[in-house]
């Protein structure tokens, strides 16, 4: 393997909005440029600007990624399943698998949030406020079955 170098110039902040309005946020995606998923590199390095009074996704876990925010900049909250904690600048959360998690901007300014993700071979996304899988770049709804073992 050789060393993956993306300057600062190679670099473009990408603003999203979800088509209901309810998400909103901009990246600065450097494993995108690095193609840092294809080439297997072990993590992902984003950083993340939320407007005042968004929320960039919906409330989430994921099967098998590890996330770590630090705050650059703003203030908010990230909402957890014990409820929301407090966020501002300089202070930093690790999220392991299977803990559900989302920003909020609760501030007056924008809250700016470096990530840094594990990259898993495969891993998926459950959104507990509305029932959802995501996995592949595909979103469903999964339904209980009876289980079947294979045998009659």
């Amino acid at each position: 393997r050789t060393m993956n170098h993306v300057s600062r110039s190679g670099v473009e902040w990408r603003s999203y909005r979800s088509p209901k309005g309810g998400f909103e946020a901009a990246s600065l995606d450097y494993a995108r440029p690095m193609k840092a998923r294809e080439s297997g590199h072990p993590f992902e390095v984003i950083f993340l600007r939320i407007p005042p009074g968004q929320r960039p996704w919906p409330y989430h876990s994921h099967g098998a990624q590890w996330e770590f925010y630090y705050v650059m900049e703003g203030s908010g909250e990230m909402r957890l399943e014990d409820g929301p904690v407090p966020i501002e600048k300089g202070d930093a959360m690790m999220c392991p698998p299977d803990e559900a998690h989302q920003l909020h901007n609760t501030g007056e300014g924008d809250l700016v949030v470096q990530i840094i993700a594990d990259n898993p071979p495969a891993d998926y996304c459950h959104y507990p406020d509305s029932g959802k899988w995501a996995c592949g770049g595909k979103v469903f709804r999964m339904q209980e079955t009876e289980y079947y073992d294979g045998e009659e």
